[in-house]
């Protein structure tokens, strides 16, 4: 499927969606309009792991 942000297209992934409850499906299609926008999704900004240690 290519890198592990990219979504599943496919029918029976729609057909999934389309199953479930509206609140859900509304969650569903907020995260997809994200990934689908994200320029880089991991990325949380260059700060982000000052506190890992460098080793």
């Amino acid at each position: 499927m290519g890198p592990p942000r990219q979504a599943d297209w496919t029918k029976e992934a729609e057909g999934n969606r389309a199953a479930l409850p509206a609140e859900a499906r509304a969650l569903v299609d907020a995260a997809r309009a994200e990934l689908v926008t994200a320029k880089d999704p991991y990325f949380r900004g260059i700060d982000s792991d000052r506190d890992l240690s460098p080793e």
